[in-house]
């Protein structure tokens, strides 16, 4: 699970590293037929140019 200041990257563009300001839990707007589907967590990233990114946890990789 990726927690706040853990160091990333993401895995599709591994050039975009960078640091977890905030993790975000967004509820599901979907309702199957058992009941609601998952939510999503998104984290908030610090790039190495600065810039505040909404990534899907989903997505990074912890750089150790």
């Amino acid at each position: 699970m990726i927690k706040v200041n853990d160091k990333v990257y993401h895995v599709h563009n591994m050039g975009m590293r960078g640091v977890v300001e905030r993790v975000q839990h967004e509820a599901a707007q979907t309702w199957m037929a058992a009941g609601p589907a998952h939510g999503k967590v998104y984290a908030f990233v610090r790039l190495s140019d600065d810039r505040v990114v909404r990534i899907a946890a989903q997505d990074l990789m912890r750089d150790d």
